[in-house]
């Protein structure tokens, strides 16, 4: 085999498949994922050798396809080989009887370095075949029939069907060993996140739990990113050594342990503008929902109060555990512990003035038989409290905090909102600037 590049032979060209160098009379292609090895080298490809289709994979795989056997060369979003299964983004080589002579999976470009090998193989050009597409060019109508019900394009595997090895050995162990290294940096960082509202002290109000959820969310995204930097370097030192080993010297780590930067910029501003929209429901749930739901309940509170304080009688009773039973439409029943006022024969639901319930028996609530003075109205028993809870203020402790932190949050909106237009607008406008360097490059 000629090749233009000087110090490149046959032999050569087949020991160094993984250097992209720019090659006119020999093309190559490859997925854009770019499979590598741990020495970086990239394994999988396909390009045109002796008038022959060939494709390399993992574990040193190399299959040759003769020109004249080829019929097709297609790239698909989705197909199927048998009845049910459906398969996802590959390219696959076909006979002249529409049959998978190789299946190479991934995403390929059809109309690039695809085309081009091709052209140097001498079969036809390669074609996309969307899912939803019934036939393509050249096929027979008897193949055109081969399509389910649900659109996804089928092709039986020809005798010598072969799977391209795209992915190294090991794949499915390194995949589970990351699920759970993401699932402990990400459930640690959610619990450390959530220890600040936890120490909080009850007063703060409901601004205790937007700062449980808000800190929750950001140690699972800390994790994560925790967790992405330790697979990185765990990589990166078994690459080092793979190395090392292979030079039999140690190689510069400089070129190994390295920053990644820019690699997931776009997936984490992605999320930032996804965590943003979510803060700024959150803070119009816990800003002016939860300050005008304080505000009434306050309002009402203090109502209640300022007339048992005034016309009230007061009367010795009990506090006690009245059982709500509720039950759904699958039949399943729930129970709710509801604190209720006992006395001369009267049961009055507890009003939880200022959103603090009396507390039941924790241990067992059913027999929760308490002694509480209670203060009642004498021409509506069903209008009473205990004493203890009309002593001190109804703003006192959580409804000032509510009402602080929602005026706050509500304060916070318009700013917050307009951040998110702005970073909105400028992902459109790095979009559209990228799109019309792509038509113009």
């Amino acid at each position: 085999m000629k090749s233009p590049v000087a110090h490149w032979g046959a032999s050569e060209r087949r020991n160094n498949l993984d250097d992209l160098a720019a090659d006119p009379a020999h093309p190559q292609a490859f997925p854009s994922t770019y499979p590598m090895d741990l020495m970086g080298r990239i394994r999988v490809k396909l390009c045109a050798e002796d008038g022959n289709l060939v494709a390399y994979g993992f574990g040193g795989q190399r299959v040759v396809l003769p020109a004249k056997s080829v019929g097709h060369v297609v790239t698909v979003s989705s197909f199927r080989t048998g009845r049910r299964v459906a398969h996802g983004r590959a390219l696959l080589v076909l006979d002249r009887d529409d049959r998978i002579l190789l299946r190479a999976s991934g995403l390929w470009e059809t109309n690039g370095e695809v085309k081009r090998v091709c052209r140097a193989a001498k079969v036809p050009g390669p074609k996309h075949v969307f899912s939803n597409a019934a036939t393509i060019a050249g096929k027979s109508a008897q193949a055109a029939r081969r399509t389910n019900t649900s659109r996804t394009v089928y092709y039986p595997k020809a005798p010598g069907y072969v799977k391209l090895r795209v992915n190294p050995r090991g794949r499915a162990l390194r995949v589970l060993a990351l699920i759970v290294l993401f699932l402990v940096t990400a459930g640690l960082g959610g619990f450390i996140g959530a220890i600040p509202a936890v120490a909080l002290p009850e007063w703060f109000g409901a601004v205790r739990t937007l700062i449980g959820i808000v800190g929750v969310a950001f140690g699972i995204a800390g994790g994560l990113w925790v967790g992405a930097a330790i697979a990185h370097l765990l990589a990166d030192a078994v690459r080092w050594g793979a190395t090392s080993w292979s030079a039999g010297t140690l190689a510069p780590a400089r070129r190994f342990f390295r920053r990644r930067r820019g690699e997931h910029a776009g997936a984490w501003l992605a999320a930032a503008n996804v965590g943003l929209v979510f803060l700024v429901i959150a803070l119009i749930g816990w800003g002016p929902g939860v300050g005008i739901s304080s505000l009434v309940h306050g309002v009402r509170d203090s109502s209640l109060v300022a007339e048992l304080r005034a016309d009230g009688a007061t009367i010795p009773g009990t506090l006690v555990d009245v059982p709500d039973y509720e039950t759904d439409d699958n039949g399943d029943e729930t129970v709710t512990d509801v604190p209720t006022l006992s006395f001369r024969g009267v049961q009055v639901t507890d009003p939880a003035i200022g959103g603090r319930p009396l507390a039941l028996d924790a241990d067992d609530p059913a027999d929760t038989d308490e002694p509480e003075t209670v203060v009642y109205l004498k021409t509506d028993p069903a209008v009473a409290a205990a004493a203890q809870q009309i002593a001190g203020s109804v703003w006192h402790g959580a409804p000032t905090a509510n009402l602080i932190s929602g005026g706050l949050f509500t304060l916070a909106l318009p700013p917050l909102a307009w951040l998110l237009v702005l970073r909105v607008r400028r992902r459109r406008w790095r979009r559209a600037k990228e799109f019309v360097g792509d038509l113009t490059a």
